[in-house]
């Protein structure tokens, strides 16, 4: 028996350079050159399609004109090294109830923002890659691992579709609706035009014990600086996306998904506890089209046989 095995040959001039190649694609917001294979691969004629469909979805669809090419999405491993876990100015700090006023954490929501878009990116890239005239579906993902502390992945998948005898978009759509309630906002002639995005994370202190607030502290009330930091960190998520909306020219926003987190960090003391406050809002713009067919109403059948 062999316990020593030799040396595993290193990967030959080739294919250090597609690993290089692939590299710089991705690092200029790209998608990796393997994708890229993929994607020309379901161009060709008689490749069967992918998606995340239901088959109610799929028939809704199929009403509307449209059909599916292929399950796209676009992701980012993203390093939050730094979320500036207090306050970067002393200096006129408001107070309130025993916490200073909170303060938007502007470096975790630029990072909040632009791995979403890189992510959102990437999807829209392979969109382009298969002709598509559109995403359906679309929905964000966001994972956090324990070999990777500080670091989150932010994932956006959707199904890409075309509909019979269209050409493909110059900017595909992007829509967070199902199969389903598309049919249905095309029936009201309303159009989608893209996936708008809001971003905010708010940092919030509390002091509690003797520090300020003396025993009355200990007592049942609301935390108001924690209170105040998710109201503030909604209000601004809110007011982003509808301004990405204006941007793109939309009426409104529909299908809008709320997601938040709360994360705790080191004060220095046991009495200071301190929060920092994500929420992103993430929906699909709309604006005036051409109205849909309607589905024929369903019938109740007797048989009398």
């Amino acid at each position: 028996m062999r316990f020593f095995r030799g040396a595993r040959p290193g990967p030959s001039p080739e294919e250090q350079e597609r690993a290089e190649r692939s590299r710089q694609m991705v690092e200029a917001g790209g998608i990796p050159l393997e994708a890229e294979e993929r994607i020309a691969r379901q161009r060709e004629p008689g490749a069967a399609f992918t998606s995340d469909l239901s088959v109610d979805e799929l028939a809704a669809l199929r009403q509307l004109g449209y059909r599916p090419l292929a399950l796209v999405m676009g992701s980012s491993m993203y390093q939050i090294g730094w979320v500036q876990g207090g306050f970067s100015r002393l200096g006129g700090l408001g107070m309130g109830w025993a916490a200073p006023e909170p303060q938007e954490n502007l470096p975790l929501t630029r990072a909040l923002t632009e791995a979403r878009q890189l992510a959102l990116g990437r999807l829209m890239r392979e969109a382009e890659g298969l002709g598509a005239e559109g995403v359906v579906g679309v929905r964000l993902v966001v994972r956090s691992w324990e070999w990777a502390q500080g670091m989150a992945e932010f994932t956006v998948l959707g199904t890409a579709v075309r509909r019979e005898g269209g050409a493909p978009a110059a900017r595909p759509f992007t829509s967070t609706l199902s199969g389903q309630d598309l049919a249905k906002l095309a029936a009201t002639g309303q159009r989608p035009l893209g996936v708008a995005l809001g971003a905010s994370a708010w940092t919030a202190m509390a002091f509690f014990g003797g520090l300020m607030g003396g025993m009355a502290a200990w007592s049942n009330q609301e935390v108001s600086s924690f209170s105040r930091a998710l109201h503030l960190a909604q209000h601004q998520s809110r007011a982003r996306m509808a301004a990405e909306a204006s941007a793109l020219g939309g009426e409104g926003v529909v299908g809008v998904e709320l997601e938040s987190h709360v994360l705790e960090y080191q004060t220095g003391s046991e009495q200071v506890q301190g929060r920092i406050v994500q929420w992103v809002a993430l929906g699909t713009v709309v604006a005036e089209g051409e109205r849909a067919a309607a589905a024929p109403a369903p019938r109740l059948v007797v048989p009398l046989s």
